[in-house]
């Protein structure tokens, strides 16, 4: 998969001012309106860079017909029925499994273009990279982290578990990172990585727990792989490329919003289940997300 330059310092530019310019925002907003400005951003661009894997697929393995369509898009769907069904039988070890494979498509998203090592290494360092995302992000919001936990599992969580999460990824995450930098492998400066996770933990000590999430997740990690996905695709980033990915992507993202929209609707009042049901949906679509994105990044 031919992927963006990570030299491109026009999009860690805008990707760093408009994180502190976000922060700067929330200052003025009542808790009601970051909230709303939260959903929608992991609605509309969140969902977005998700909403066209079938297209990935397709164009990977170079099969258009519409009975692979139909093939894909079943075994697509039999995924997200897997996951919903592990919810609901095992939440706990469902919901490990969510936070472990979505560290793991974080830190491909960012490194997959930044190092040259290509084995079972570079998974594990893909992953701590992504726990220390989250740990980051947990640390700081723990009670409320511990309290969703316990709404979607009913099991509890101490606190301090998120200090020693913290603690064990950033440890192996820098001994793996020295060890990419001595054998040559890092294509990026060790610098500039680590001042962006200075960047991550100003935005999430200072942020509450969901637009600290939501801002992350659109701007560092949702933007940047809707950039990866058009250069893949259109072999350019240009306002034509962007408008056909829109057309192809628009009635998976549509039928999303719909349903989570008419859930919120349905649910107001009712914060603790309707975030535990999008926490279920999350999980759903993400998984069948990161076994594409790894094909291509295979690829």
């Amino acid at each position: 998969m031919k992927l963006l330059s990570p030299k491109n310092k026009n999009i860690s530019a805008f990707m760093i001012v408009s994180t502190f310019f976000t922060l700067w925002l929330a200052v003025f907003m009542d808790n009601e309106v970051e909230a709303i400005l939260s959903y929608f951003f992991v609605f509309s661009f969140g969902i977005m860079h998700g909403a066209n894997d079938l297209k990935l697929i397709q164009q990977t393995t170079g099969l258009g017909t519409r009975t692979f369509y139909f093939r894909a898009l079943f075994s697509y769907l039999l995924v997200i029925g897997i996951i919903a069904l592990f919810f609901s039988l095992v939440p706990v070890l469902a919901l490990a499994f969510f936070i472990l494979a979505s560290a793991y498509h974080f830190g491909e998203q960012h490194w997959v273009s930044r190092i040259s090592l290509k084995n079972v290494f570079s998974g594990i360092f893909y992953t701590a990279y992504g726990l220390i995302i989250f740990f980051l992000l947990f640390y700081f919001h723990a009670v409320e982290v511990s309290q969703i936990i316990f709404d979607v599992t009913e099991f509890a969580i101490p606190e301090a578990f998120y200090l020693y999460g913290l603690l064990t990824s950033g440890i192996i995450f820098l001994a793996m990172l020295g060890w990419n930098v001595i054998k040559g492998h890092l294509v990026t400066h060790v610098f500039e990585e680590l001042f962006y996770l200075l960047v991550f933990y100003i935005l999430f000590q200072s942020a509450s727990l969901l637009w600290g999430f939501s801002i992350y997740f659109v701007i560092w990690h949702s933007i940047p792989s809707l950039l990866d996905q058009l250069q893949f695709l259109s072999g350019e980033i240009s306002k034509q490329a962007i408008w056909a990915y829109c057309k192809s992507s628009f009635l998976y993202w549509l039928a999303s919003l719909i349903g989570l929209g008419g859930l919120f609707y349905l649910l107001q009042g009712q914060d603790k289940l309707f975030i535990s049901i999008l926490i279920y949906f999350l999980a759903a679509i993400t998984f069948p997300h990161v076994l594409v994105m790894n094909k291509l990044n295979k690829g």
